[in-house]
């Protein structure tokens, strides 16, 4: 058998260079090297090249002389886009590296790089993420999903009850809490009804980027919006005073805007939209799978559905092994027709990460009598995996004998043993050096125990914080929420305050912990947010973002609606490669600059270039690396990067059209 030539080339080139070097050569080693690195980069290294011509040709043909740190600029922020588009390095770093090149070559000053950290756009979506996740915390959206997506018999009926009301909660809390609090839901429901999550996911997603559009609260971007607005003291050139954003103050041109998108969701999953099942299976992947046995509560609301109806059928990495009813009755392997009932036990073995999503549903709690014993509430315990050192004095005895619980202030839920399933009863299992045991504790374990020598490690599983189901708490956080969207709509107070005294009280009231709201903010968000003010700065103190802004009134200036157009068609390219944000903080100074922005040289009306920059900066829906919520649904989804070009790029020419002339007409 003779190798082909070109499959021996690719594994040379993959050969460390020590390797190569010794056995080809030094010569050779770096042609293979090279070419190892040009397959792997081309797309990168072709944009960069592309940018480049460009921007070449811009300086020949249609910019004013510039000074070498405009173009260094210019250099900095294409590499800084390669490296986005790369994906090699997190977001936030890739933005840092850029802002440090700007420090390196005195482009910018520390207070222009650090500008955007004090900026209150991006304070008020630190406080709104915690917001969030009070909301989260105390299951106020629990019960309404469940009663608005209900039992649909149709794909049209079941895309109707879950993309409008995603829509509508996404105009009021964040795009990303709001796609996490729905991806596990709407994973179980769609295997209830039927239908492939890979039909619903991606247009669900949408759905809740075209709601964030329909108020300020929608999203992050909006937010950064208003503080770029307020950092560059855009004025309304009818009042001479600073521009107003109220809450609603862009509903007028989102509510039209989400309704355009959400009818090309309609019909373009139909035609556009394939079946993707590679993302759900039933092979158990994790090597620490477990057997757990959970209880139906007496309110449960799962009681007296199927188990298919409930959505505890086929999910990936879980088997329901058996059902013991409570008067003594024996159901292995349960078929999705079995109804629940109160006081079932459910026997499930499955993986660590679905064992979790299983101990967090509303009903369930875990059958051991040792997790009865346990005096606490139910909200403040989580789950711990604990491995047994070899020298722990827990070696050899059973779970009984070991008095675990009282030891520990914590119970065994669960044990994991090299592969295999520990199927006795739980009191009877003696414990081994090197048992993986799953624990239910209470939120000091970690400080009190994690480096107790009967421990080889500790970890808590994250995310098994059950939340909380009482009605005065739910109650609670929807008055805080309800009020806080009032007094800041009305101009009471500013968003930013109204959302600090919303948290406050969340915290006061116990809806959640200080350490909940803490963990709750996504640090990488917000160092992408406040550095992406560095990059702009650079543009915006060389002349770089003038002589842009220039060259689109060049092109476009042939009426408003061209103007606006070029706002859009510019803000959506850069969205789609970069974070919203970072395309917001690049094309402000461009669009909205007091001095050079085309609001000011072309008298354009600076909300409708503003709300028209926004709508763009969301429309991130060609690529899953246009924005973060397309990367969370993704992989459950089981998309390829093909399936977001041919589903998202015709989108995208659809509501840049409806965007652009909306908003001309709407803010004339």
């Amino acid at each position: 058998h003779v190798q082909d030539p070109a499959v021996e080339r690719a594994k040379l080139r993959r050969l460390p260079f020590g390797a190569l070097r010794k056995n080809h050569g030094v010569r050779e080693c770096v042609g293979l090297k090279a070419e190892h690195h040009f397959l792997e980069n081309w797309g990168v290294l072709l944009f960069v090249g592309v940018a480049g011509v460009v921007l070449a040709l811009l300086g020949i043909l249609a910019f004013d002389p510039l000074p070498w740190e405009a173009w260094m600029a210019f250099a900095i922020t294409v590499l800084t886009l390669a490296s986005l588009i790369k994906g090699t390095l997190p977001t936030e770093v890739s933005i840092l590296a850029g802002v440090t090149a700007l420090l390196a070559f005195f482009i910018i000053t520390p207070q222009e790089a650090l500008v955007g950290f004090s900026s209150t756009g991006v304070a008020t979506v630190v406080v709104l993420f915690m917001m969030a996740e009070g909301v989260q915390r105390t299951s106020v959206l629990r019960p309404l999903l469940r009663f608005m997506l209900g039992k649909p018999t149709s794909m049209v009926e079941a895309q109707l009850r879950l993309w409008v009301p995603a829509a509508m909660i996404s105009a009021f809390l964040s795009n990303t809490p709001v796609v996490a609090m729905l991806m596990p839901f709407v994973m179980t429901w769609s295997r209830s009804i039927g239908i492939p999550a890979s039909k619903l996911l991606m247009p669900m997603n949408f759905a809740v980027m075209l709601g964030g559009t329909c108020t300020l609260l929608g999203t992050s971007t909006n937010m950064v919006v208003v503080g770029l607005a307020s950092t560059y003291k855009v004025l309304d050139p009818k009042t001479g005073q600073p521009l107003s954003f109220s809450i609603f103050g862009i509903t007028p041109l989102g509510v039209p805007y989400a309704a355009v998108g959400l009818i090309y969701l309609f019909i373009a999953t139909r035609f556009i939209l394939k079946v993707n099942r590679g993302a759900v299976d039933n092979v158990i992947r994790n090597p620490r799978e477990y057997t757990v046995a959970v209880m139906v509560t007496e309110n449960a609301p799962i009681i007296g559905e199927t188990i298919l109806q409930a959505g505890l059928r086929g999910l990936e990495g879980l088997f329901l092994v058996e059902i013991t009813r409570a008067d003594g009755e024996c159901i292995n392997a349960p078929g999705p027709e079995t109804r629940i009932a109160a006081g079932d036990i459910m026997l499930f073995a499955g993986q660590v990460e679905t064992v979790t999503e299983l101990y967090r549903l509303q009903g369930l709690v875990p059958a051991t009598a040792e997790s009865r014993k346990i005096k606490l509430e139910r909200h403040k315990r989580r789950l711990v995996e604990l491995v047994v050192s070899p020298s722990s004095v827990l070696v050899g005895m059973t779970v009984k004998e070991s008095r675990f619980r009282t030891r520990f202030k914590a119970a065994i839920i669960a044990v994991h043993r090299h592969g295999e399933h520990v199927k006795e009863k739980m009191g009877d299992i003696v414990l081994r050096s090197g048992d993986v045991l799953l624990v239910e504790t209470g939120e000091d374990f970690m400080r009190d125990f994690q480096k107790d020598p009967n421990f080889a490690l500790a970890s808590e599983v994250s995310g098994s914080q059950p939340p909380l189901e009482d009605k005065l708490h739910k109650f609670i956080a929807a008055t805080l929420v309800l009020t806080m969207i009032g007094v800041a709509t009305a101009g009471v107070v500013s968003l930013l305050t109204a959302a600090l005294l919303c948290v406050f009280g969340m915290l006061v009231t116990q809806c959640m912990t200080l350490a909940n709201a803490g963990s709750a903010v996504n640090i990488s968000v917000i160092l992408t947010i406040a550095l992406s003010f560095g990059i702009s700065k650079g543009l915006e103190v060389t002349g770089a973002a003038a002589q842009l802004a220039d060259f689109i009134v060049q092109v476009f200036d042939f009426s408003t609606v061209g103007l606006l157009f070029g706002i859009y068609l510019g803000t959506a390219l850069l969205t789609s490669v970069i974070t919203n944000n970072a395309a917001v903080a690049l094309m402000f100074p461009i669009v909205a600059d007091p001095v050079t922005g085309i609001i000011v040289t072309q008298g354009l009306n600076p909300y409708a270039a503003l709300y028209t920059m926004t709508l763009a900066a969301s429309a991130a829906f060609a690529t899953p690396i246009g924005y973060q919520t397309n990367l969370m649904v993704h992989g459950p989804g089981g998309y390829k990067f093909t399936d977001w070009v041919k589903f998202g790029l015709p989108m995208q020419f659809v509501l840049g059209a409806a965007g652009v002339f909306l908003a001309a007409a709407i803010f004339p």
